[in-house]
C-alpha cells in the first residue's frame, strides 16, 4: 500500500511515519519546504503550497491512501492574522488535494483520511459526545473544525472512502499538551485552570497513531480519545503524583486566563467529554487506556527531541 501524507513533520506526522515505515508501507509526503528530514531515505517528498495553490501532480502516482495532517497550530495567539492562517491552512490544503484528485481522473486513491478535532463539540460538563453528535460548538474552534470537515466530506465524490479522526488532547514525551502541563510539575508548581472540573479527553500519541493505522482497514469517523477522560484537576494531580511531588498550587482563576488569553482561553476552560466507544466497537484496542498507564510511559518528559 502506498500512502501520501501531509503534515508529516508535525508531532503526529513524525510518529505516524515511523510506525508506517516499520510496517514496510510505501510512503510519500507533501511538504511546503521542498525538503524532508524523516525517518527513512526511502520516503519520497513532493512540494506543495496550499497558500499558493501549488501541488506537484507526480505526488499522486501510485498512491492508494492520502492521510492529511496539515494545518497551522491552533495553540498560538488568536490574532486576526493567525485565525485566518489556522482556518485557511486546513481549508486550502484540503481543497488543493480535492483539485488534484479531480484533475487526475485516473488516480488510484481509494481512501482519504483526515485529521479533525474534538473542538467541534460544544463545551459541556455533563454530556458525553459520540461521533453522531450534530451540535457544533459556538466558538472559533467549532467554526474551524466544522468548516474543515465539510471540506473533507467533499472529497467523498472522488474516492471510495473518507475517514476523519477527531483528535483530543495528545499526550507525548516531546510535544503536544503534556509538555506545558508537566514541565512545572517536578518543581511542585503544577496548577489547573479555572475550576479544574472541565473534562479533558486525552489520548496517548501511540494510541492515536494506531487509530490512524486502524482506519486504513476500517474507514469511518472516530473520536481520537482514550476510553477514560479525566477532569483537568485530576490530570494535573496525576502528573504531580507521577513526579512524586505534592500538589499544593491552587488553580489559576478563569478570569485571569480570560484576561491574558481572550477567546483563546476556551482551549483551557472548555469541558469536552468524548466517547471512544465507536472505535472499540469496531475492534480497536488501546495500549494506554488509563491516564496512569499513559503517564507512567511518558514521564519524565524528553525535551531534547
Amino acid at each position: 500500500m502506498h500512502i501520501l501524507i501531509t503534515g508529516a513533520s508535525g508531532l503526529i506526522g513524525k510518529s505516524l511515519i515511523h510506525a508506517l515505515d516499520k510496517r514496510d508501507y510505501r510512503i510519500s509526503t507533501l511538504s511546503i519546504t521542498k525538503r524532508s528530514a524523516l525517518v527513512s531515505t526511502n520516503i519520497k517528498t513532493y512540494h506543495w503550497s496550499p497558500s499558493q495553490g501549488i501541488f506537484d501532480g507526480k505526488a499522486l502516482d501510485g498512491v492508494d491512501v492520502i492521510i492529511s495532517l496539515a494545518g497551522a497550530k491552533i495553540n498560538q495567539r488568536w490574532t486576526k492574522k493567525n485565525r485566518k492562517a489556522i482556518l485557511d491552512s486546513r481549508l486550502k490544503g484540503t481543497q488543493l488535494i480535492k483539485n488534484a484528485l479531480k484533475n487526475n481522473p485516473n488516480h488510484n486513491v481509494t481512501h482519504f483520511i483526515s485529521a479533525s478535532a474534538i473542538g467541534l463539540y460544544p463545551s459541556d460538563f455533563d454530556r458525553i459526545y459520540k461521533e453522531t453528535e450534530t451540535k457544533v460548538a459556538n466558538s472559533f474552534t467549532g467554526e474551524v473544525v466544522s468548516a474543515w470537515e465539510q471540506k473533507v466530506d467533499e472529497i467523498s465524490t472522488l474516492v471510495q472512502h473518507v475517514s476523519k479522526i477527531r483528535i483530543g488532547l495528545v499526550l507525548a514525551k516531546s510535544g503536544g499538551a503534556l509538555v506545558p502541563l508537566a514541565t512545572p510539575a517536578p518543581f511542585g508548581l503544577g496548577a489547573w485552570f479555572g475550576s479544574g472540573k472541565q473534562w479533558q479527553s486525552w489520548i496517548h500519541i501511540q494510541d492515536l497513531v494506531q487509530l490512524f493505522l486502524f482506519a486504513l482497514d476500517h474507514p469511518g469517523t472516530y473520536n481520537g480519545v482514550s476510553p477514560n477522560p479525566v477532569t483537568q484537576k485530576q490530570l494535573v494531580k496525576a502528573i504531580s503524583k507521577q513526579y512524586k511531588m505534592p500538589q499544593w498550587m491552587p488553580g489559576i482563576p478563569a478570569f485571569v486566563i480570560k484576561a491574558l488569553m481572550g477567546a483563546m482561553a476556551n482551549i483551557l476552560l472548555d469541558s469536552i467529554r468524548v466517547s471512544s466507544a465507536h472505535a472499540q466497537a469496531q475492534g480497536f484496542s488501546f495500549d494506554f487506556p488509563t491516564l496512569q498507564e499513559a503517564l507512567q510511559d511518558l514521564l519524565p518528559l524528553n525535551l531534547k527531541n
